[in-house]
């Protein structure tokens, strides 16, 4: 006897040994009608999937009927879908359990099991996501000068539910209490304005969807009677102060319906003003510059030096950065002697924005320079010499001009052309031009005197000078002899 107990004794000392334990999850809350998604797996003490056993899972809910589900096999993870169809099944919570066993030879031994709560409602479930500049926003801030793109993330079951075909869904958007019209998805573009500004707003959205919808909102009608339908992170409603929670539509027992809403608060983001302070220092001398910039406070800033030029990446941050309403920034530093070329980055931003802004600021050493006299006289002195120079030229210029004779030859009986003439030709032209002169000499001013055989010879002077009043001028003719 003992002998055949030996081995169950021994496979469920084996069976114990085994440290494992189940872990369980779900894609829930659904509305009625939608499937939801549970998955179990079997982890050993290292948080390892279990090997090759063989194991065992039961499923089983607290619904009425409920519902059943076994699977076995060498693998450590199950999968059970379940789906609670109105009219059967009410809305409300539900219970799941997953119990897991082993096989250890003979028989099934529990290593463990787990448990979870499941929420079925009657509206939709998700919740209203803020896109702006493609990025899911997670908190109330936005921008106020960009698009925001209202977008309704229904739960998972919820999604494949309404992914059908002949499914028709119409969305109506209200901000606060003024209806903003209607979209055929679950998204809506809004440009929010200056008179949103810093304000808090409530942005609203009433889910339709079915074979057909032909609901019709009258937004001057309002009641909260759907007002248990909000968001998966919201258990209850609060209504404005004007209006209630939504508006009144009759109730379908063929089309589902959802309502969501968000609050947001528009802010204007951060832009750089006026930089004042110079930027070209002495070496030596001390950085002063101020910054104004605008936008919707807080503002978080702080400031960095950068050795030599530096390009931004927009990716800086501060470690610590320094709060304040005003937005009004200075820095003073020395920079010293090191470097002479630094980078200053101012990183500012709020709940909605940040922008990095470079001022690029050179030292320089002074140089002496010679004083301005010592340049300017000699240059001076040497320009009025060359003035003076130039002045004397053009007068003694001048001068010759004015002064100069102009000396003219009015011997016409030369010939141009000089011949050749001996000793003796030259010497009797001589003796011959001197006894003209003296015949020119011996003339008077009644005329020339006159000799036989011949007329006088006049001196080119006196040749065409009138004869005096009554005198007799005689010439050489024919009609003399």
């Amino acid at each position: 006897m003992h002998q055949i107990a030996a081995p169950f004794i021994f496979l469920i000392v084996l069976a114990k040994s085994v440290s494992a334990y189940v872990t369980l999850s779900q894609d829930g809350p659904g509305v009625i009608g939608s499937t939801i998604h549970f998955r179990a797996q079997v982890l050993d003490e290292h948080g390892a999937k279990m090997g090759s056993e063989t194991l065992k899972f039961t499923w089983t809910d607290n619904a009425m009927p409920p519902h059943k589900f076994t699977e076995s096999g060498t693998f450590s993870t199950s999968l059970w879908n379940v789906t609670y169809k109105a009219p059967d099944y009410p809305p409300g919570e539900y219970e799941v359990e997953v119990k897991v066993q082993k096989w250890v030879g003979f028989f099934y031994w529990d290593i463990g099991s787990q448990r979870i709560t499941i929420n079925y409602t009657v509206l939709l479930n998700g919740e209203m996501e803020i896109i702006q500049n493609h990025t899911i926003l997670g908190g109330k801030y936005i921008s106020q000068n960009k698009e925001v793109r209202h977008q309704i993330r229904l739960s998972e079951p919820d999604a494949k539910l309404l992914s059908g075909n002949d499914t028709i869904i119409n969305s109506y958007w209200f901000l606060g209490c003024t209806y903003y019209g209607s979209t055929e998805d679950l998204t809506f573009p809004f440009n929010y304005t200056k008179d949103d500004l810093d304000h808090t707003v409530l942005m609203r959205a009433l889910i339709v969807a079915g074979k057909e919808t032909n609901v019709t909102i009258d937004e001057n009608s309002f009641t909260g009677y759907v007002a248990e339908n909000v968001s998966e992170h919201e258990t209850t409603v609060n209504p404005d102060k004007n209006c209630e929670d939504f508006p009144i539509v009759p109730k379908d027992p063929n089309k589902y319906y959802g309502y969501f809403k968000r609050n947001v608060i528009p802010n204007a983001p951060v832009q750089v003003g006026n930089i004042a302070g110079a930027t070209w220092l002495k070496m030596g001398e001390v950085l002063h510059l101020n910054l104004s910039c605008s936008g919707s406070g807080p503002f978080y800033h702080c400031v960095r030096f950068q050795v030599g030029e530096y390009n931004v990446t927009g990716n800086e941050t501060c470690s610590q950065a320094r709060p304040t309403t005003n937005c009004q920034i200075s820095v003073t530093r020395y920079l010293g002697p090191k470097n002479p070329k630094y980078t200053v980055l101012f990183i500012i931003s709020n709940a909605v924005s940040k922008i990095v802004t470079p001022v690029g600021v050179t030292q320089y050493s002074e140089k002496h320079h010679p004083q301005l006299s010592v340049i300017i006289v000699p240059i001076s002195c040497s320009v009025l010499a060359i003035v003076l120079i130039i002045f004397g030229v053009a007068y003694w210029i001048q001068s010759r001009n004015r002064y100069k004779i102009e000396v003219a030859d009015f011997d016409f009986s030369r010939n141009s052309d000089t011949e050749y003439k001996t000793f003796k030709e030259r010497l009797r032209d001589a003796f011959s031009t001197a006894f003209t002169r003296v015949k020119e000499d011996s003339y008077s001013e009644e005329g020339p005197s006159h000799y036989s055989g011949g007329g006088g010879v006049w001196s080119p002077t006196r040749k065409n000078r009138p004869p005096p009043e009554g005198s007799l001028l005689h010439e050489n003719s024919d009609s003399d002899q």
